[in-house]
């Protein structure tokens, strides 16, 4: 029980430095989550945005397919 509590406070621990430093550390003249943000951006990212939803749609299409083709529409909205 009181390993358990330790991990958890360790994770909370790592994961405030991670944001810490994910928002507030400069790295050049910009912070990770700038950088991250300025390259989501462009043009190429864009695509690649739309092209993985796109992905997305196609495999839930087929998994609702394989669904109704095993048990019907139960549990499909």
């Amino acid at each position: 029980m009181l390993r358990r509590l330790i991990s958890a406070a360790l994770s909370l621990v790592g994961l405030a430095v991670v944001a810490y430093v994910w928002f507030f550390v400069p790295l050049g003249q910009r912070t990770l989550h700038e950088h991250a943000m300025r390259i989501a951006a462009t043009e190429p990212a864009q695509e690649l945005g739309s092209e993985a939803r796109d992905a997305t749609e196609r495999v839930v299409e087929h998994v609702e397919g394989e669904w109704r083709s095993r048990y019907g529409d139960a549990g499909v909205p």
